[in-house]
């Protein structure tokens, strides 16, 4: 049977046909290859063509197929692809009456289930590859396979528990979350490079010894003191070795290890174990490697040790886009790998192949240009190097549309911000209008950025989804949060309660404010213990008392009170004082609960949930999406530190919030109608319609500032957490300090500088790097501003890449502010910034203020005519409802009133056993604990700590709580394998374990929806969805028993589509019954109408029984 070319299969599935340079990649030998394709290429839909091509023509067989990439979205996507379009090919096979030739191999033979026999080929992330290995062979290294993996925030915790506790002496300055960052980083790095400490003491040893035995010269002369300061910090680093000792003798010790562990333990497999490599190498018969330039040492080694020796691997990925050189990742290593991964045949070794992909199938033309403008200096350095791997310039699809790029100049950062909203705001659409969808986002090198242009982007009317943990943390109900729980926790954050004061809440005056402060410098003159009714203040104590702010708000003054210069409370503002004390109380009398019920307390308690979803024209999710989010990082915490406590989350949250490039959030899908504010390293392989790229100046992006001799940066040479680059395994692709064979301390010095040079223009490489990929982001629209001032007092330079552009003339100018003149001063200086205090929570928003004053009177007028008017009323009531419920006592066989709040599951009992859940509610009794329950909640916790998402809250919901056909024996382990050979596991969620409320004939229905995924069968639907709920057990076969069990589905779909204002009929819903392995689709589920006579009838037939 001859084989079928990739031309013949895709028009077997009615697509384009492939380009000649596609072709070559997908019908390329089993062999080692490597595919240079740029930005845009299609290079996920190359590798899943060659997986078909291959699958399809019998080459080999699915399950040996390995796919790895860096996240779960990538792998899901590459998977979908290829489970899609398989089953495509065999349909559109039979239909021709065309016998595949893999049909055998790929288990087509079953005449009644030609689909369901297929195996699936394994596409997983580079770190979930390596944990699979580890915990298959950890006992080959005397290691436990059941080691817990450890998120950032209980690596963080764990490092500062250690760093707190330190007896010796580490003779440093820095700062105590300096040091704990620094042991992380160091830590990491060893890993990264596979060096121990041991190794890391010997080699920075070696350089102290190199620096030291400089001769002095003739005459001597002593070291300068940058050097000495280098020695310093080299010694620095040695001392702090000895903390990163016993930080990972404190994992050895606790059974637990981190990614880095897991990668550097897995090379350590491959590289001493030979089975370990021989079993890798038969069980999968071809490799495909993806974002190859962004692996790190530590996996390329991996890597090559299980694959290298002539095995069918192809990797693809592109040097320019080789942006994550701060976290071990170097595009040094992918034009190494020709030479790493040779092609071995008749005993003789040669290079890998080379393809490339250099059609770029996003760009429009003038994009396309300004990008391969950018990148020139890098093709021009890797062609100059002694191997190098060709770099194709990316040419335009056909039918390009001509494309736009502007540039503009501006005087100062606010006016650029400005700028920006306006151009997003004459071009974004949101995906709610049909037709007419524009999507948009603000690309910026750094987090600071965010200040500026998110409230410029709000005032422009536009929605911002600020995306990463640092911009979740400056979003207005996050802050406010966060203060709340500061102040609760520590009574000497005045500046937490300060933000909270002067909040839109309380919005305390100045004259109020004033007389709060005094009122605690009158506290802290007091002695302890003693009370404002018996201390007039005139006392002077030897001891001061130091109360804070937060202090004298817990206890205010008397009424009557009055301070020595004259300040007093106006009425008003004791009563909001009053109110938030009283707020701040009821979050510490609830920091017992688990971190994450306290954070939705503290929501509630400060009426946060309430006041997001009254925002004007913002739906529901929207409106709750950063509480979400910060919900699910407490969540995370909670679930990953050994000590969750409320302390050790906040000092992790100003650690994420001070740190430029740490403790990110995963990038989830973009929301299609918001404007993403974001970071280009966050923004890697993403992309939108209109992108706009601020702050192309010197110290932006370029991050470094160039000086007369060019750009310059100290390397390995500061740092208390970096390793000197000589102990690192990219080493030969980073610049070098030639200490060694200096002849006396001015030579030495000299070559300090040319290392600085060196390391400027290597740093400036990456940044070249990371403004390629901000431009290839944009498909027809792109902006490029700067602002001649910022912060500093000295004026900014224009970003050499920007210069570059203008001088092709590849970007029209949109307005160019003139250059200020030599010595001018800082206009940003003079500005005296105005707002009303206390703020006006509405604006100049007349009209949302007027009905909202007209919504309380109304309310008023109700409480007036119909409400309680005394408190004979109220006992009343009161009374009447005892009475009641203890007539109901005396009828066990009444009617029993169904609660006005129901979860999703209660509901599936009511309807399965109307009767029996009446006796439930009239006598609650205690269920004894149940196993599978309880595996059946593990179960579910593991799936939230896969998707990266929040612990449980409600005990009625509980995941789990409802899976009664489980079996007993069911191990836990099986499970998470069984889920993790599902087509759910390598997806990327919109939503995982969300609470949703939803209203249905007077009932509110209480849901926990356990994962949201866009609908991978309805591509051309953008809004349509899946809503799957996970079973730990297996499908029931009652008819009966399984309506029952649909019902829940369809609470769950009516809820969501509610929810997030999507289509019911774009809202589809499944049970996975992981143990079984099987996804359940119901044929129909009931609507809201359904739902509700359902509700009708039950309640109407128990009162008439």
């Amino acid at each position: 049977m001859s084989v079928l070319s990739a031309v013949q299969i895709a028009a077997l599935l009615n697509k384009e046909p492939p380009t000649p340079e596609q072709q070559r990649v997908v019908e390329s030998p089993l062999r080692p290859a490597l595919v240079v394709a740029g930005a845009g290429s299609g290079k996920t839909e190359t590798m899943a063509a060659r997986v078909v091509w291959l699958l399809a023509n019998g080459l080999v067989a699915p399950e040996q197929v390995l796919g790895l990439t860096f996240t779960r979205k990538a792998a899901g996507e590459l998977e979908d692809r290829v489970r899609r379009r398989l089953r495509a090919l065999v349909r559109s096979a039979r239909s021709a009456r065309l016998e595949l030739p893999g049909a055998e191999l790929l288990g087509l033979h079953d005449p009644d289930d030609p689909l369901g026999a297929l195996s699936r080929p394994t596409v997983s992330t580079y770190h979930a590859y390596a944990a699979g290995l580890v915990g298959e062979h950890a006992l080959r290294l005397g290691l436990e396979p059941g080691a817990r993996l450890l998120g950032e925030a209980a690596q963080w915790q764990l490092a500062a528990d250690v760093v707190e506790s330190w007896s010796g002496d580490l003779d440093t300055d820095k700062a105590t979350s300096t040091v704990v960052d620094a042991v992380l980083e160091l830590s990491g790095a060893l890993d990264e490079h596979l060096v121990t400490v041991q190794e890391a003491r010997r080699g920075i040893e070696r350089i102290v010894d190199g620096l030291t035995s400089t001769p002095a010269g003739d005459p001597p002369r002593p070291l300068k003191q940058e050097l000495r300061t280098l020695i310093g910090s080299l010694q620095e680093r040695l001392r702090l070795l000895d903390v990163v000792a016993a930080y990972r003798d404190r994992k050895r010790a606790g059974d637990v290890i981190d990614f880095g562990d897991q990668v550097a333990l897995a090379a350590r497999l491959a590289a001493e174990v030979p089975a370990v490599a021989s079993a890798e190498r038969d069980r999968y018969r071809v490799v495909l490697l993806d974002e190859y330039q962004d692996t790190s040492h530590a996996q390329l080694e991996l890597l090559r040790a299980l694959f290298g020796d002539g095995h069918p691997v192809m990797a693809v990925g592109d040097p320019h886009q080789s942006i994550y050189g701060w976290r071990g990742a170097s595009a040094g290593g992918l034009e190494r790998f020709p030479a790493s991964f040779p092609v071995v045949e008749d005993g003789l070794r040669r290079p890998a192949d080379v393809h490339q992909l250099s059609t770029s199938w996003r760009n429009d033309r003038a994009i396309l240009d300004a990008a391969n403008l950018v990148a020139g200096p890098l093709r021009a350095a890797a062609a100059a190097r002694v191997h190098p791997v060709e770099v194709p310039v990316l040419g335009a699809r056909p039918g390009a549309g001509s494309g736009h790029v502007a540039a503009l100049m501006c005087a100062t950062v606010e006016e650029e911000a400005s700028a920006v909203a306006r151009f997003v705001a004459e071009r974004w659409r949101p995906a709610s209008q049909d037709g007419c969808r524009v999507t948009a986002a603000v690309l910026c090198r750094k987090r600071s950025q965010f200040e500026v242009l998110a409230p410029a982007l709000r005032a422009a009317g536009l929605p911002v989804e600020v995306v990463g943990l640092g911009g979740l943390l400056s979003t207005p109900e996050v802050v406010d949060l966060v203060a709340a729980l500061q102040a609760a926790h520590d009574p000497s954050r005045g500046d937490a309660l300060m933000r909270l004061l002067t909040g839109v809440r309380t919005r305390l005056g100045a004259a109020d404010l004033h007389a709060l402060a005094a009122w605690a410098h009158e506290l802290a003159a007091r002695g302890p213990g003693r009370s404002r009714s018996t201390d007039d203040g005139s006392r002077e104590h030897d001891v001061v008392d130091e109360r804070s702010i937060v202090d004298a708000l817990d206890d205010l003054p008397a009424p009557g009170w009055r301070s020595h210069d004259g300040r007093v409370l106006t009425d008003v503002g004791r009563t909001r004082l009053a109110r938030l004390a009283t707020v701040l109380r009821d979050v510490r009398r609830h920091t017992y609960l688990p971190l994450p019920e306290l954070v939705a307390e503290t929501e509630r308690l400060l009426g946060l949930d309430i006041e997001v979803a009254s925002r004007p024209g913002v739906g529901p999710a929207r409106a709750r999406l950063h509480l979400d989010s910060f919900a699910r990082v407490a969540g995370e915490f909670a679930r990953s530190a050994e000590l969750p406590t409320l302390g050790g989350f906040l000092a992790w949250l100003e650690a994420a919030d001070a740190r430029e490039d740490g403790l990110e959030l995963p990038v989830s899908e973009p929301d299609p109608d918001a404007v993403q504010l974001i970071t280009v390293h966050a923004a890697k392989g993403l992309e939108w319609d209109v992108v706009a790229v601020p702050g192309l100046v010197d110290g932006v992006l370029p991050v470094l500032a160039s000086g007369a001799d060019g750009p310059t940066s100290s390397g390995w040479l500061t740092g208390l957490g970096t390793l000197p680059y000589p102990l690192r395994g990219d080493r030969d692709d980073l610049p070098a300090f030639r200490y060694a064979g200096a002849a006396n301390p001015q030579d030495l010095d000299r070559r300090r500088l040319e290392f600085r040079l060196d390391a400027g223009r290597h740093e400036l490489a990456e940044e070249r790097r990371l403004a390629y990929v901000a431009l290839t982001r944009a498909r027809t629209d792109l902006l490029l501003t700067g602002a001649w001032w910022g912060t500093a007092t000295r004026r900014r330079a224009v970003s050499p890449f920007l210069a570059e552009l203008l001088e092709a003339g590849a970007v029209s100018e949109a307005g160019w502010e003139a250059p200020p003149e030599v010595g001018a001063a800082n206009p940003r200086a003079d500005v005296v910034a105005t707002t009303q205090w206390p703020g006006d929570p509405f604006g100049d928003d007349g009209r949302r203020r007027a009905a909202l004053e007209e919504a309380a009177g109304a309310v008023r007028a109700a409480e007036g005519a119909d409400g309680p008017d005394g408190a004979g009323t109220a006992w009343d009531v009161l009374a009447d409802r005892l009475l009641a419920e203890r007539s109901a006592a005396r009828e066990p066989d009444g009617p029993v009133e169904l609660p006005s709040h129901l979860s999703a599951s209660a509901l599936v009992r009511l309807d399965a056993d109307a009767t029996g859940f009446a006796a439930e509610l009239r006598r609650p009794v205690p269920s004894a604990p149940a196993p599978q329950a309880r595996r059946g909640t593990a179960f579910h916790a593991w799936v939230e700590g896969w998707f990266g998402a929040a612990s449980l809250v409600d005990l009625d919901a509980l995941p789990g709580a409802d899976d009664d056909s489980v079996a007993v024996d069911a191990d836990l382990a099986a499970l998470r394998a069984a889920f993790l050979r599902s087509p759910w596991a390598y997806r990327t969620p919109l939503a995982v374990e969300v609470d949703v409320q939803t209203s249905v004939d007077g009932y509110v229905l209480r849901s926990r929806i356990d994962a949201v995924f866009p609908d991978p069968d309805a591509p051309g639907d953008p809004h349509a969805v899946v809503v799957v709920d996970w079973k730990t057990g297996a499908p029931p076969t009652d008819p009966a028993e399984r309506a029952h069990r649909e019902l829940q589905l369809a609470v769950y779909r009516l809820a969501w589509s509610r929810w997030t204002g999507t289509p019911l009929g774009s809202v589809r819903a499944a049970f996975c019954y992981v143990g079984a392995e099987q996804t359940v689709w119901p044929e129909r589920l009931m609507d809201e109408e359904q739902i509700a006579a359902m509700l009708r009838g039950v309640t109407a037939s128990r009162s008439a029984s």
